[in-house]
C-alpha cells in the first residue's frame, strides 16, 4: 500500500477558521462611529446652547470648532455644567488647574498675574460663548490667571481626565477641540503682536 502524505496547509479548517473565513474583518476602532449615538437627541444641550452664544461672540476668546450639533451633545456630556456665583473665584494664580472651562451664561473677569503674561493678555471680560484656561491643554505649569464671576454664570467644565476619555472615545471630536483652543491661543498672539506695534509707533 501506498501512503500519500498529507499536506498540513491543505488540511480542513476547524469549525472556528470557517466561521471567520467568510467573515468580513471589523474596522479599525478609530473608525467607529459610536459617540454621536450615545447622548438621546432630546436632550436639552448646554454644548448646543454654548455654541450659540459662540457663534455671536465677537471675542478673541470665542470657542468655535467645527461640531455638528451631534458632536455638541457628546462634548457637553464628557462636561460637568456648574452654576456660579457672583464673586466666585474660577481661576486661582499659581495653582496648577488642568480644566477647561466653557462659559454658557453670565460674564467672567480675567486678570494675568504675571509680567509676561500681563503683557500679553491684559485684563478682559469673558462672555458667553468665551472658553477659559486654553492654555492648560499644552502647559502643565501653573496658572497665571486669577478668573473671577461677575454675575450670576453657568459654565461647562471639562477635567484633565474627561479630556483624555474624549480623546479616546471619539478622537475626531478630541482633535477638534485641540484646534479650536489653538485658534484662541493664536488670535490672542495676533492682538498682542498688533498692541505691540501700535505701542512702538
Amino acid at each position: 500500500m501506498f501512503h500519500t502524505p498529507i499536506d498540513a496547509r491543505a488540511a480542513v479548517p476547524s469549525s472556528i477558521d470557517r466561521r471567520f473565513a467568510f467573515e468580513p474583518p471589523l474596522p479599525f476602532p478609530a473608525h467607529l462611529d459610536r459617540c454621536r449615538e450615545v447622548v438621546p437627541a432630546a436632550v436639552d444641550c448646554d454644548g448646543l446652547r454654548f455654541a450659540a452664544e459662540a457663534r455671536k461672540s465677537s471675542s478673541g476668546n470665542a470657542f468655535r470648532p467645527a461640531f455638528g450639533t451631534a458632536d455638541w451633545r457628546v462634548f457637553s456630556s464628557f462636561c460637568i455644567a456648574r452654576r456660579l456665583p457672583a464673586g466666585h473665584r474660577v481661576l486661582i494664580p499659581g495653582r496648577s488647574d488642568r480644566t477647561l472651562r466653557f462659559v454658557v451664561e453670565g460674564s467672567l473677569w480675567q486678570e494675568s498675574t504675571g509680567a509676561t503674561q500681563a503683557a500679553a493678555s491684559p485684563s478682559r471680560v469673558l462672555q458667553a460663548g468665551a472658553i477659559v484656561g486654553e492654555d492648560a491643554l499644552f502647559s502643565d505649569g501653573p496658572c497665571e490667571l486669577d478668573v473671577r464671576t461677575l454675575e450670576d454664570s453657568l459654565v461647562l467644565e471639562l477635567s484633565l481626565a474627561r479630556q483624555r476619555e474624549l480623546a479616546a472615545s471619539c478622537p475626531e471630536i478630541g482633535f477638534e477641540l485641540l484646534r479650536a483652543a489653538g485658534a484662541v491661543i493664536a488670535a490672542r498672539g495676533r492682538t498682542s503682536g498688533l498692541r505691540a506695534e501700535l505701542a512702538a509707533n
